[in-house]
C-alpha cells in the first residue's frame, strides 16, 4: 500500500515538473512577442501616461506620436526648458527599450521667472 502510494506520488511530481517546464518556456517566450507587437495605440498611450505622472510634464502641450512597425515615437510642442525636453525624452525612451524617440520638442521659456521680482522692505 505505501509503495502503490509512493509510486503516484512520483508520478504526480513528475507531471508537475513537465508542466512547470512547459508554462516557463511559454512565459520566457510572451514578453519578447507582446514588445514586438505593441500596437501604436498602446505605444502612444504608455508614453502619454508618463507624461501625466510627471508633475512638470503634466502641464506641459506635447504631442506623442507612434509608428509600432518601426517601434518609434514623435514628441512635438514645447516645454519651457531644455531640462523638461530632456526628461520627457528619457520618459520615452523608458517605455521600451528599443524604442526609437524622435525629438521634435521645441523650448519656449515662458519668460515668467524673468518678470519676478523680489519684494525689498524700506525701512
Amino acid at each position: 500500500m505505501i509503495q502503490k502510494s509512493l509510486a503516484v506520488v512520483i508520478f504526480l511530481l513528475a507531471i508537475a515538473a513537465v508542466a512547470c517546464n512547459r508554462s516557463g518556456d511559454s512565459e520566457n517566450k510572451a514578453p519578447a512577442l507582446s514588445e514586438t507587437t505593441r500596437s501604436k495605440a498602446d505605444l502612444e498611450s504608455a508614453v502619454k501616461a508618463k507624461f501625466k505622472a510627471d508633475e512638470q510634464l503634466r502641464a506641459a502641450d506635447l504631442g506623442v506620436s507612434a509608428n509600432s512597425t518601426n517601434n518609434e515615437i514623435t514628441l512635438s510642442g514645447s516645454v519651457e526648458s531644455e531640462a523638461l525636453r530632456s526628461k520627457a525624452v528619457d520618459l520615452a525612451k523608458s517605455v521600451d527599450s528599443g524604442l526609437t524617440v524622435n525629438d521634435q520638442i521645441e523650448v519656449k521659456p515662458s519668460g515668467r521667472t524673468a518678470t519676478v521680482v523680489p519684494s525689498r522692505h524700506h525701512g
